[in-house]
Parts: C-alpha cells; structure tokens; sequence
C-alpha cells in the first residue's frame, strides 16, 4: 500500500465550506487507462484532497506501475477481482471511515477536464449526487432515462431533451459510477454499493435508491471523457450480468414495494435473452459463439436461483 499524501487547495476556508473530497477510482488491468485518468484528476482547478485506486487483483503489472509513478496516491491492493461493484464498495467505505465528506467515483477509462470538480461542487446545495455530462468515442453519452418496471431496467432518451430545452440541470432516475460525485450523507442513509452485481446495474439502482433521499442531478456541463472505445460485440461477462443483474434489480424495486409484475418480468427478460442469443448467433465471432450463448443462459439459470456475485468461471477459480 502507497504512502498516503494529502492533496489540499492550500485554502483553509475553501475545504472547510465545500468539505473534503476524496477521488475513488477502481481499476483492472487498464494501467494505461489508469496513468491518464489519474494524470487528469492531478491536473483539477479545485483540488481532491485524496485520490485512492482499487486495484481489483491486477496482473498486468499495475500495482509497480502506481508504486513508481503515483508514490503519493493511496491503493488498496484487493486479493482477487470483485468486480467494479465490490471494488466501489471498498472504495467508497473506506474513504467514508476515513472521514470524506464527497466521493468522486469513477473507472479507470475516465479522464476529467480541469475545471470538473469545481463545477460539480458548485451545485452541492442542489444534490448530494451528482452527475456531468460525458463525451465518448461515438459521441455524447446520453442519461436522461425513465424506469420501465415491467422490466426492472431503465431506458435512455434518444438525446438529452431536457438540455435541448436549455435547462441547466436536470433530475435523473439512476446513478452512473463513470464520474459520480456523491456525499457522506447517502453511504449514511442507504450504505455501500451492492458487490453482488459484480458488473453492471450496481451504479443505477444505487442512484435510484439514493434518489429517495436527494435530487440526483445531471448537470449540463460536459467534463468527462470515456477513453475506451465502446465495444463491438460484448464480452461473455456483459452477456451473463446484463442478463443475471436484471433480477437483483427487480428485487430491489419489489422489496422497495413499487407495482411490479412478475409475469411482464419474466417474460421481458426472456425476450431480452432471446435477443442477445439472436445477436450471438448472428454477429459473434465463431470462435467465441458457445462461451457467449453459455454465459447468455448462465445468467437466465443465476438470476432465477438468486445466485449473485462473481460469475461462475471465476467463483470457481476463487472457490466460492
């Protein structure tokens, strides 16, 4: 574990009104990635007052890399990969314990104009979580959503209408982990992020959840940059969470007493399942075609039986 060093603005007045910041990045075997998203948090107009990587088991040779360049940046070296869900949670409750008053969450793909974090905190008496608009390579990330509960999933607008309309900021139903600025007063009141998701829907549910308690906010100021080109073809493991995660969420949303129905469930899930087996059959590489309608019908098989967690291929490997 590196040295911790204390990044202040050098303005006493300034830390004691806004409270201190503490940066949460999680990472996995992007270290390239991590060096510019690290680089771009060092480079804030309003300084963070900690930054600390979570290094989920890297094997790509992060943990020299921070030890070499990053001497002065805390990372908490985790033993085995528990996903960006558990990586948030020990991000995140750590630098609750420690005391933070803000969490600035985001992965490792994330690079932050200059002046980002002043803007976000300049609307801390709006939100204790909030959002700045995001550019990728295939252009603006769009997060203007509404909840369809017959499925427990959101959906995005086409655009950002409210923006469109010339709003400055807008309420949004959901959280997103690439770029979050939340305060201690939601870990408080709903805890740490959901390891269990292990990818995927961990970061909407907890917006949501937090929505209970604040306005989170999407603010009309784009200060974020996805680095990683969007993928193509997904991964096995965004096959089986996307599929496995949806039944997390519906019990979160039931539990929480809101009118679901579990025959619409079902039955928009399965269609769901159905069409990424299209899409595998039909796009896939052949090569990867049986790993990916395995993982598809994994996740069908998990989420019914109410199994969480790291995917099968890797419970098996850690021995869970």
């Amino acid at each position: 574990m590196g040295k911790s060093v204390s990044l202040t603005t050098g303005v006493a007045s300034d830390a004691a009104r806004v409270g201190k910041v503490c940066a949460v990045v999680v990472t996995f075997n992007r270290k390239s990635l991590l060096r510019n998203c690290l680089s771009s948090l060092l480079m804030q107009s309003r300084k963070v007052d900690e930054i600390i990587v979570v290094n989920n088991a890297s094997t790509d040779g992060t943990r020299e890399m921070l030890a070499q360049e990053f001497p002065g940046i805390r990372t908490l070296n985790l033993d085995r990969n528990v996903g960006g869900a558990g990586g948030f949670r020990e991000g995140m409750r750590w630098a609750y314990e420690s005391g933070f008053d803000w969490m600035w969450v985001m992965d490792d793909d994330i690079e932050v104009d200059p002046g980002t974090l002043a803007v976000m905190l300049d609307h801390r008496q709006l939100s204790d979580f909030m959002h700045v608009r995001k550019s990728t390579a295939a252009g603006p990330f769009v997060w203007e959503a509404l909840w369809d509960l017959s499925g427990a999933y959101t959906v995005r607008y086409r655009e950002d209408l409210s923006f469109k309309n010339g709003k400055a900021w807008t309420v949004v139903p959901g959280g997103n982990f690439e770029g979050a600025l939340i305060h201690r007063r939601i870990v408080s009141a709903i805890g740490c992020p959901d390891e269990r998701f292990f990818i995927i829907g961990d970061d909407t549910i907890y917006g949501f959840l937090a929505s209970l308690h604040t306005n989170v906010i999407y603010i009309n100021h784009f200060g974020i940059r996805r680095c990683l080109p969007p993928r193509q073809i997904p991964d096995r493991l965004v096959y089986y969470c996307s599929i496995r995660n949806r039944f997390l969420t519906y019990e979160y949303l039931r539990q929480l007493g809101l009118p679901m129905s579990a025959v619409l469930f079902r039955l928009k899930t399965v269609h769901a399942a159905a069409q990424y087996l299209k899409r595998i059959v039909w796009e896939d590489p052949w090569g990867n075609r049986w790993r990916s309608l395995s993982a598809v019908c994994a996740g069908l098989r998990d989420g019914i039986a109410g199994r969480f967690g790291p995917p099968p291929w890797l419970r098996s490997r850690s021995g869970r």
